[in-house]
């Protein structure tokens, strides 16, 4: 079983989203979690893909060491891509008290949960200035993968997505603690508009053959809200690319 995503039940509180981003307020009673095995059915997958179902994870990164290091910067872009560094946004953004053991406690699908941690001055002391890293980076990258697409859409020459990763509302989450991500506006990227060819025929080939995709999702942290635990990110661009990393369609948010 594929360890790096995992599909959630998001509930009233939504587990974080769990399935990698398959990245709404879909509200349902927690139930126990499975995964989810894309098979292709139809044109290429109404089953959505383990990217592209509401309430999943991103690629997860089980609570790395924390460090002052922890926040990478890409074409100064901060990195999402771990449970602790979702909290220190949550905390940086949301004007709570912080909650260290909660950022230093790794959250599991095991039916036992860990001993919250006991975190150290040191520890609190890094964590302060992550949070401090937070702020001065609003700008955020989340990479995920294992997105499917459907065929080309002749009529409006796009690639619809809608109902497989921007779902207006869905929860995201790296672990299984409440704290998740949402993006504020999904209405520009519902669709991947492409008007070369040659994108056009490579995409389609790869739909075809049920091959899956990545993605490196830009946005621009808002603010966080605090009786949901969620991180709010305004989406401003996006850059499919093939699963190899190479760059199909960039699309900015108008």
């Amino acid at each position: 079983m594929d360890k790096t995503v995992f599909p959630a039940v998001p509930d009233f509180r939504m587990t974080k989203c769990a399935a990698t981003l398959v990245l709404c307020a879909l509200c349902v009673s927690p139930i126990a979690l499975t995964c989810a095995q894309a098979a292709p059915t139809g044109v290429n997958q109404n089953a959505p893909g383990l990217a592209d179902t509401p309430g999943t994870r991103s690629s997860v990164s089980y609570s790395k060491p924390l460090s002052e290091n922890s926040l990478k910067l890409q074409d100064g872009l901060a990195q999402i891509d771990s449970d602790m560094l979702l909290k220190v946004y949550f905390y940086a953004y949301s004007g709570t008290p912080v909650d260290y053991s909660a950022i230093l406690t790794a959250n599991t699908e095991n039916i036992v949960p860990p001993k919250p941690a006991q975190p150290g001055n040191d520890q609190k002391k890094v964590i302060d200035r992550l949070i401090q890293n937070a702020r001065a980076h609003p700008d955020i990258l989340i990479k995920v993968d294992d997105i499917a697409l459907d065929a080309y859409d002749m009529a409006n020459q796009s690639f619809p997505i809608v109902n497989r990763l921007f779902i207006d509302g869905t929860h995201f989450y790296f672990d299984n603690s409440p704290y998740h991500y949402y993006y504020s506006d999904t209405a520009a990227f519902h669709t991947l508009h492409c008007a070369d060819g040659k994108t056009i025929a490579t995409i389609n080939s790869a739909v075809a053959n049920y091959e899956h995709f990545s993605m490196d999702i830009i946005g621009h942290v808002s603010h966080a809200v605090a009786r949901e635990d969620a991180l709010v990110i305004d989406l401003r661009k996006v850059v499919l690319k093939t699963a190899l990393g190479d760059p199909l369609i960039t699309q900015v948010k108008q």
